[in-house]
């Protein structure tokens, strides 16, 4: 928690975000928190019930409420999504972080045959290759490596130690954080005469407008064709993905998932953290895949679904209220199954057991 060094009050504050104020208008606002941090000076939202609680106790400035929200609180700010309006109280508090350097290091290496706007900011050790593009408005940081041919757009970010390999393409207002690779080759080989073969990788990888990348992440460029993810599309930090795989529109995809080669999700498709998939899938649009699922078929649009192997989380919900019965189902069959064998040697005095 940090303050800004903006102060902003709740009269104004409410106007921006689009909300109504129901409280002192002149209350000065200089920072956020949560609910059970928060300071006079901070706002604050409630946006899931299971922090209500904590609102007949929170200091905050003000909180921001659902427009129907009934309990208690003494300065309010209503909006139809406190969430969204809680992030816009951030963009109006605090702005967006701001790179330390303009303009081009004379400490990078650019190559005379690459194309750099000079509208871009390009910090010390970035290497831009020849046949490059770089875009106006896009800030590398130091340790970004820019491969021949490559194609980075307008208002993009590459923190410290981004790869971005040959050939490849980003969209406009792309972000990739630190330390991730973008078109390395995919696990790709043949098996023959008992050693394996790798297979050269001829595709890209090419990232649509507003993507953002987490930190250490991978993407495979494709062994033909291209790699892709859709506009809007969101990765969290250590997310893997495989070669040819293609990915819609507008996804997210939290920590530690991946998908395998030649993978097909759709748009706006949620992987939860710890999520994977085989290769040569289908995943379709609006699908949900919860935390820790391996998804080893087409999964429909539209379906959630949990657990590995992953199954629709109503059956899923079932299997998991099962497990802790396990040892009493058991201990059931084993009875029936005496029970069974008692009933057949009255019946049949002369059988013997079976091996």
């Amino acid at each position: 928690m940090y303050h800004s060094m903006k102060s902003i009050t709740l009269t104004e504050l409410a106007l921006a975000i689009g909300g109504t104020l129901d409280g002192n208008g002149d209350i000065a606002i200089t920072g956020s928190a949560s609910l059970e941090e928060a300071t006079a000076t901070d706002v604050s939202f409630l946006a899931n019930d299971r922090y209500r609680k904590f609102m007949t106790e929170t200091a905050a400035g003000a909180v921001i409420v659902t427009s129907d929200y009934d309990g208690p609180g003494e300065s309010l700010i209503r909006c139809d999504d406190p969430y969204f309006a809680f992030r816009n109280a951030l963009v109006e508090l605090y702005g967006w972080r701001k790179h330390p350097f303009t303009g081009i290091s004379p400490q990078a290496a650019i190559d005379p045959a690459a194309t750099v706007s000079p509208e871009a900011h390009i910090g010390p050790f970035v290497t831009v290759s020849a046949g490059a593009t770089v875009g106006a408005g896009t800030v590398l940081y130091s340790g970004t490596f820019i491969g021949a041919n490559a194609v980075v757009g307008d208002d993009c970010i590459c923190h410290a130690n981004v790869s971005i390999y040959d050939h490849c393409v980003l969209g406009d207002r792309v972000t990739v954080h630190a330390n991730s690779s973008i078109g390395q080759d995919g696990f790709g080989y043949a098996t023959h005469d008992a050693a394996h073969h790798k297979i050269p990788t001829t595709g890209n990888v090419i990232l649509g407008d507003d993507v953002e990348i987490g930190a250490c992440c991978a993407i495979d460029r494709a062994t033909l064709g291209s790699t892709t993810l859709g506009a809007g599309t969101k990765l969290s930090n250590h997310i893997s993905i495989g070669h040819g795989s293609k990915m819609g529109k507008h996804c997210l995809m939290v920590a530690q998932s991946g998908i395998a080669g030649s993978t097909t999700v759709g748009n706006y498709v949620v992987f939860a953290a710890q999520c994977g998939s085989i290769g040569h899938i289908t995943i379709g649009d609006g699908a949900k895949v919860g935390a820790q699922s391996g998804v080893i078929g087409d999964v429909e649009p539209g379906t959630e679904v949990l657990g590995s192997p992953a199954f629709p989380i109503a059956l899923m919900r079932r299997i998991v209220a099962t497990y802790p019965k396990l040892p009493e189902i058991r201990s059931s069959v084993r009875r029936l199954e005496r029970e069974l064998a008692a009933m057949r040697q009255l019946m049949n005095p002369n059988e013997q057991e079976p091996d």
